[in-house]
């Protein structure tokens, strides 16, 4: 049966990632296509591939300080653990990765130099990193749209407002459910206790262990580590949208500022999508929506402006598909990190208790 789910899930996450593809790339020349990527200035390229390390660079030190109220993390055991964390959230379909840099992380330390992190706290780090991001890059587009006004039109126009509202407001709505969880700390236990012990006492227990583990780690410590939290998510996203405009000349566009913004934000709420391994096809098609808003020949048949976009978008998820895993599988090889037994507790329960424990028939 969970084999058979396995198969599902990979032939639906295909399924999306074919479509989106088919709709990409069915007005373009695929030949045309092709010479454009081909013919892209190589120091643009190389470019927008050192920038992907610094983003990773700063990806990993920003999620080093929500781990620090949970004990000491060396740079070298977190940037391994993120870099294969992240080329897991790339290759796996369904967004299914997003387990793996907690998990990692969350694993004992070898030679037991540096703290033992619970599951459930990595697991904090990675939520509020990832509401951070969603109410960001949600208001990003917003304040872009708005500001451009009538400069942005196109069939995508009016999906990309809506989208950016709704992810803005979506992760509003997660936020202020992790707030009330963490202020009201005493009745966020009792309710999950009260919903779960009449199935099982222990599975009530057990959930309720883990949601405190995961409330506990709700805090960034100082107001200089959370000031520094939120300036490196601005450094982060910053780079992102530098880099979309960089490599953007090497195919014929010349994006403005609220033009990469605007971009930047269809191609983030595109790339939630769960879709097939590697995140094909989200990346190109949302980001070539997202450039239809500027460049109306985006997807026009024939045009040699969607040759161009197709080869843009392309070379966007070729750069970043091969930076990510380039740089997961460097980390491997050099012994850095293992993936075996990734998903299965430790003999001695894990160093999480309450996510090892078996769960009561």
């Amino acid at each position: 049966m969970r084999a058979l789910k396995l198969t599902v899930r990979l032939v639906l996450s295909l399924g999306v990632s074919a479509l989106l593809m088919w709709l990409s790339l069915r007005n373009a020349d695929l030949r045309a296509v092709g010479r454009a990527i081909a013919a892209a200035d190589p120091w643009r390229m190389a470019g927008y591939a050192a920038i992907l390390v610094c983003v990773h660079l700063v990806r990993t030190v920003r999620w080093g300080i929500l781990l620090e109220p949970l004990g000491h993390v060396g740079f070298k055991r977190l940037n391994s653990a993120s870099a294969v964390g992240i080329m897991m959230l790339i290759l796996l379909p369904f967004r299914l990765g997003e387990f793996a840099r907690p998990l990692l992380i969350a694993r004992p330390p070898p030679g037991g130099a540096g703290a033992t992190l619970r599951r459930s706290g990595a697991f904090a780090s990675i939520v509020v990193e990832r509401i951070v991001d969603g109410i960001a890059i949600g208001l990003l587009g917003i304040v872009a749209l708005r500001m451009l006004g009538a400069g942005a039109s196109g069939r995508y126009a009016d999906f990309a407002r809506h989208a950016s509202v709704l992810v803005a407001l979506g992760f509003l709505a997660l936020c202020i459910a992790v707030l009330a969880a963490f202020f009201l700390r005493d009745r966020a236990l009792q309710l999950t206790s009260a919903l779960l012990r009449p199935f099982s006492p222990r599975l009530g227990q057990r959930a309720c262990s883990m949601l405190d583990g995961f409330i506990s780690a709700l805090h960034l410590g100082s107001g200089w580590k959370a000031l520094a939290f939120f300036a490196l998510t601005a450094v982060y996203w910053t780079l992102n949208g530098f880099g979309l405009a960089l490599l953007a000349p090497a195919f014929g566009f010349h994006l403005a500022p609220l033009m990469v913004a605007t971009i930047l934000a269809v191609q983030v709420v595109g790339v939630m999508v769960p879709a097939g391994p590697g995140m094909i096809g989200t990346m190109q098609f949302f980001a070539q929506a997202g450039l239809s808003l500027f460049v109306p020949d985006a997807f026009t048949r024939g045009s040699p402006a969607a040759a161009h976009a197709a080869g843009y978008t392309n070379a966007l998820w070729m750069l970043n598909f091969g930076v990510q895993v380039g740089l997961g599988v460097l980390f491997m090889l050099l012994g850095h990190v293992s993936l075996r037994g990734l998903l299965q507790p430790s003999a001695d329960g894990g160093s999480d208790p309450d996510l090892a424990a078996p769960a009561s028939p």
